[in-house]
């Protein structure tokens, strides 16, 4: 955390709790009061806070006022929130029941109707970068739209940040949350004015080294927290915030906490790339031709030690012998093994890449190659170093790949000195120059790292220990370092032991802390052993297994024996009264009365069942009749050593059984958590799959045809025959015709000549440099039938008409219905004839368009004439006779 906090503390809130019964409804859950039972966990923690830094201290929330600063500064600055708050909701016209969702859908409407699209696609539009329902995919919004068109719309779609609607409103409830914290001071701080010092000077240490680095992404995102933040003034608490609760809704003022934590985080965590002072970064780039020299030092680091950030600093500052280059930037690449998951010997637990990545975070904190130092997470399956260097100095340069070296580069590749780790890289050079031959391959010596003296003093102190240390305990190695880290959480002397490994003792509880172990209580004074309220220790395990036990054994006893009806065979009834005969022979005349010798059973037998059981309750009986007759003198009954060594031993194997169950359920969740990981991957591939093929069926059907002409007027025109309806329009009105073929004759007339006169003064606009003026005709040579360019005419799916009329000079001679039929079709094809011919500039595109769009038309029209075996007879020219030939 930014905030270095006395101690380690789990904090509960009474506030946010809720009540949860699978059994019950999510509104039944919700009316049950769960306060009684915080008022219960609050007195069972009350008093069991502890200051030991090593363990957290498990304390409830008191309530508490504001400070009077803070009372001060709400009273101030009340009033112009509330303006600001309703000035903004006046602008944007909402009003107190709206939602955060609705104010900013009010901003984001506008811009989509820019574009001048439907209403539906408006809808379409608003679902998808607000996340509404089962919002649309960005291909079905824009299908059908122009090129242009879609672009822009895409654009939008994707660069859609909902945290930019709603900035104006977050910098007015920061600054009153920040008023509010005034004067506020942390419970778990004992100093507050100093860490207040200590957090403002950090914050200005990380402000000026963002400020003076050459990552402008850094700093863009510095200018966007210092609106909030203003100055490092504008610290005035080392506490987080507070909650409150407000008409059953939990909130929570973190004031400039908010700010300083995005600040503060940024270099350790490398969440803009490696902040570098500018000085650096241009000598770095002061050259193109100069080439990068990254090290490289690939590990499964399970878990990273002193000896591991001592190699990496070596290789980047020069070698253990000064004569490699130093480093500009430094990769730690840590693999994620998927066989060899090297456990923690008595806890089990593995360490994960992320783990690893935490610590190598946590160690380098102070390092002088922490600044040009990126910690890269392989991908799952990347198992060995070894592979991960060969592909990093082999597979050809790709920038978005940073397991990839850039070109032109030179690589300092760690390698150690033990177990012959040199020899792991024999032949690496030689791939290097035949599939990167721009890349410089140099290697590092690293040389082994060995204890301190104190550390090897100690150890031998502690023979128990010793035992599960390698042989060679004394260089380093993870495996020691991992058995330490068990025994650490058993023994105060294992986290001693486990410092040596690390550079800064304090790493030791943070390390155990990324595992989720707590540290070995330290040897206490005997007066606070006394008030502590001895509990027996709750085993999760051994409470499932007993209860499952009991579970059976209940089921077991309420068990009956089955009555089963007699049977009327002749062999079954002479069985019967044999077997009754030899009830009463053996059972009813027999003397075989425990209780009192020579008597035979004083209660009767029922027929054909046994009363031997009476037996055992007469002895029950009998015995604790006799009970107050026993009397003598009451001395200890002496320990039997068998007793004790069968309890010890049963004591062991219930250890053994339990820690057999803990491993085979742990065993479980990771085979389990694999499944459920290869599942949601498997479901996610078929989802890219299914949008890849819809995306492709959409594009597909969006092309107007996959036989392109090496003319960009034909283009157009099969474009405008395929992307409009004007031949379903023409065939459902030329068809429709059917009284008299002189109906049908004028009609297409009439679309011929109006389409010639519609083109006609376009092409003269388009000639208007030359100065000869030429009669309007067609002309197409060499156009036969194969020319036709066969469109969806609505032949298979008639399509409805459409509303509007056009006025268009008539025809002499020509049918007047005709001609009314045509001047009703014509004006909703007329704008897109247009429209496509306007986007042709070549004078040879613009010829081929009206030229074959006439002769189209024609030859269509001879096709729906076909279709209703009837001829019509009209005017015709050259070109068409031709491609009608």
């Amino acid at each position: 955390n930014v905030i270095p906090y006395d101690k380690k503390t789990l904090l509960i809130h009474e506030f946010g709790h809720f009540y949860y019964d699978p059994k019950l409804s999510d509104e039944e859950n919700k009316k049950v009061d769960v306060s009684p039972n915080y008022n219960k966990l609050e007195r069972v923690v009350r008093g069991k806070e502890t200051d030991d830094p090593t363990v957290f201290s498990v304390e409830t929330h008191p309530q508490r006022k504001l400070a009077p600063e803070g009372l001060d500064s709400i009273g101030k600055v009340l009033q112009p929130t509330i303006d600001a708050i309703n000035n903004l909701m006046q602008d944007i016209q909402v009003n107190d029941s709206d939602t955060i969702n609705h104010y900013v859908s009010e901003q984001v409407v506008p811009q989509i109707e820019q574009f001048g699209l439907t209403e539906d696609i408006n809808r379409m539009i608003l679902r998808r970068v607000m996340k509404i329902g089962d919002y649309p995919g960005l291909p079905q919004i824009t299908k059908g739209m122009p090129i242009e068109l879609k672009s822009k719309v895409s654009q939008f779609v994707k660069t859609f940040n909902y945290t930019n609607y709603t900035l104006d409103l977050q910098r007015i409830l920061h600054d009153f949350s920040s008023a509010a914290l005034e004067g506020f001071d942390s419970a778990f701080i004992g100093d507050n004015p100093r860490q207040i010092k200590f957090l403002q000077d950090k914050i200005k240490t990380e402000i000026d080294a963002v400020r003076g680095s050459s990552n402008e992404r850094a700093k863009a995102e510095l200018e966007k927290q210092m609106i909030k933040l203003k100055s490092i003034n504008g610290v005035n608490t080392p506490s987080e915030g507070f909650v409150f609760a407000w008409n059953g809704v939990t909130y929570k003022f973190t004031g400039n906490f908010a700010p300083a934590n995005q600040i503060l985080g940024m270099r350790p965590f490398n969440r803009f790339g490696p902040i570098e002072p500018a000085g650096e970064g241009d000598k770095a780039l002061k050259d193109d031709s100069e080439p990068l020299v990254i090290a490289i030092l690939p590990g499964s680091f399970k878990p990273p030690h002193k000896g591991h950030r001592q190699a990496a600093e070596t290789i980047a500052m020069g070698g253990p012998g000064g004569d490699l280059p130093e480093a500009d930037k430094v990769y730690i690449i840590v693999s994620s093994p998927m066989k060899n998951s090297r456990p923690l010997p008595m806890s089990g637990k593995v360490i994960s890449a992320e783990q690893a990545k935490q610590m190598w975070q946590v160690m380098l904190e102070g390092s002088p190659i922490s600044n040009k130092t990126q910690i890269i997470v392989a991908d799952q399956g990347r198992v060995t170093p070894v592979s991960l260097t060969i592909d990093y100095v082999t597979k050809p340069a790709d920038p978005t790949n940073l397991l990839i070296a850039p070109p032109n580069a030179k690589v300092i590749v760690g390698v150690g000195d033990k177990e012959n780790d040199a020899k792991r890289f024999k032949g690496l050079r030689s791939s290097v120059q035949k599939s990167r031959p721009d890349l410089e391959l140099l290697s590092g010596l690293v040389p082994l790292v060995t204890h301190d003296p104190d550390y090897i003093e100690m150890i031998e102190k502690f023979p128990e220990i010793k035992s599960k240390m390698k042989k060679d305990y004394k260089a380093f190695n993870a495996s020691d370092m991992r058995a330490l880290m068990d025994v650490a959480s058993e023994d105060p002397a294992g986290l001693q032991l486990l410092q040596y490994f690390l550079p800064n003792k304090n790493d030791a509880l943070a390390y155990m802390g990324i595992m989720g172990l707590n540290p070995a209580d330290s040897a206490q004074d005997q007066g606070s052993v006394e008030d502590q309220v001895e509990e027996p220790e709750l085993d999760r395990i051994q409470e499932i297994v007993t209860q499952e036990a009991e579970k059976f054994f209940e089921q077991f006893k309420a068990q009956k024996v089955p009555s089963g009806r007699p049977d009327s065979g002749k062999f079954q009834n002479s069985m019967r009264k044999r077997l009754s005969k030899a009830h009463a022979t053996y059972l009813d005349q027999g003397r075989y009365d425990l209780t009192k010798h020579g008597g035979g059973f004083h209660l009767p037998r029922k027929k054909g069942q046994s009363n031997a059981f009476l037996a055992e309750e007469e002895i029950e009986e009998m015995s604790s009749m006799a009970g107050g007759s026993v009397e003598g003198y009451a001395a200890p009954l002496r320990k039997n050593k068998k007793d004790d060594k069968m309890q010890k031993e049963e004591k062991r194997l219930r250890k053994r059984i339990r820690i057999g169950l803990k491993e085979f359920f742990n065993n479980k969740t990771l085979e389990n958590e694999k499944l459920i990981a290869d599942i949601l991957e498997e479901h996610s591939l078929r989802l890219q799959l299914r949008d890849i093929i819809f995306e492709t069926s959409l594009n597909e059907a969006e092309d107007p045809t996959l036989d392109l002409h090496d003319s960009t007027g034909m283009n157009t025109l099969k474009e405008l025959f395929a992307n409009s309806n004007i031949l379903a329009m023409l065939r459902t009105a030329y068809q429709s015709l059917q009284t008299n073929t002189e109906q049908r004759e004028s009609f297409r007339a009439h679309i011929v000549q109006w389409t010639q006169d519609t083109l006609a003064p376009v092409r003269v606009n388009d000639k208007a440099g030359d100065e000869i003026n030429e009669e309007v005709d067609i002309d197409i040579l060499g156009v036969d039938a194969d020319k036709f360019i066969d469109a969806d005419d609505g032949s298979e799916k008639d399509q409805p008409d459409d509303d509007g009329k056009s006025k268009m000079d008539q025809i002499a001679g020509e049918d007047t219905t005709g001609r009314n039929k045509a001047a009703d079709v014509y004006p909703k094809i007329e704008t897109s004839i247009i429209s496509y011919y306007a986007i042709l500039d070549n004078p040879e595109d613009q010829e081929l368009f009206y030229d074959y769009l006439v002769a189209n038309l024609k030859l269509y029209f001879d096709k729906w004439e076909n279709e209703v075996a009837k001829n019509v007879q009209e005017p015709s020219n050259t070109a068409y006779d031709q491609a009608a030939q």
